[in-house]
């Protein structure tokens, strides 16, 4: 609870806010595209949709209801700011849900069509939740309670969670609607996974030369793109190399590359993809006023 108090107002109402239009999108989606097809979401969602096969109540009744105990245990196991946005956002999807069904349009031609846009749209409106620090509860919960617990990932306890409930769906609704079930979970959760990392990933590139000075230098004038130099050694040969590190946006990877290449042919370089950068990344203007200055300097 201390945590959710000292969260400064403002991130409350940004963060209140995304989860809104998250939930909006997802369960607009799941109206239109999965239920009238026969589909499941993943977790507590595909737990209901089977029940309601047989008792059937509003959804959004029998999702508040099935995650009552799960924030219950997680009241007692988990950070206080995560459960009170959960609680935000099942409340607000399951009265979404019983308003909003009988004034929703649904799709029904293609199944194919509804499960690639339904998982497209509740994959983008899962990953803003969760960006903003809000979950849909459900698997969430047991996921990170396990996690916990057992040290088992959370996508692990997701996995076998919706790989039980399509089988069960595949007995109940049938092989073909399961089918297309795997195929709207799958694009789901790669959506999901993109809005969580961002659009606009970076490449880090770590590059060993045996001329740092002049590929930083090159780097900074051409690219613009701070550059860090550590020194290091050869584990065999134990001969002096520098280790340089600069972040650069994938458009800029081939013009990175050309300028190691340029000036050293046999430097090593590793690439790995970025998901989030913190500080100045951004070509500020302090940077080429210094990089002006130096030239100045140099003439």
């Amino acid at each position: 609870m201390e945590q959710f108090k000292k969260t400064p107002l403002k991130k409350h109402i940004r963060n209140f806010s995304f989860m809104i239009a998250g939930s909006l999108i997802v369960v607009i989606s799941f109206l239109i595209f999965i239920q009238p097809n026969n589909l499941l979401s993943g977790g507590v969602w595909g737990l209901v949709a089977i029940i309601r096969n047989y008792l059937p109540l509003p959804f959004g009744v029998y999702l508040f209801i099935l995650n009552v105990p799960l924030i219950i245990i997680a009241w007692r196991k988990l950070r206080k700011r995560f459960v009170i946005y959960t609680i935000f956002v099942i409340a607000l999807e399951s009265i979404l849900l019983i308003v909003l069904e009988p004034y929703i349009p649904v799709y029904n031609k293609d199944p194919l069509l509804a499960a690639i846009f339904g998982g497209l749209l509740i994959g983008f409106g899962i990953g803003l939740i969760v960006k903003f620090h809000g979950s849909g509860g459900g698997m969430d919960i047991v996921g990170i309670l396990f996690q916990k617990k057992y040290d088992v990932s959370v996508g692990t306890v997701l996995l076998i969670s919706n790989v039980i409930i399509t089988l069960v769906a595949a007995f109940v609704f049938g092989f073909e609607p399961a089918m297309y079930t795997m195929v709207d979970l799958y694009i789901a959760s790669r959506i999901m996974t993109q809005v969580l990392a961002g659009f606009n990933s970076k490449r880090n590139a770590l590059i060993i030369t045996d001329k740092g000075e002049e590929i930083s230098r090159k780097l900074l004038y051409e690219l613009q793109r701070g550059v860090t130099k550590v020194e290091g050694e050869g584990g065999y040969s134990h001969h002096k190399k520098d280790v340089l590190i600069c972040v650069v946006s994938r458009f800029e990877m081939g013009l990175l590359k050309e300028i190691v290449a340029s000036v050293d042919p046999n430097a090593f370089v590793s690439i790995n993809e970025t998901y989030e950068v913190l500080g100045r990344f951004p070509k500020h203007a302090f940077v080429k006023a210094l990089l002006e200055k130096d030239k100045a300097k140099a003439n």
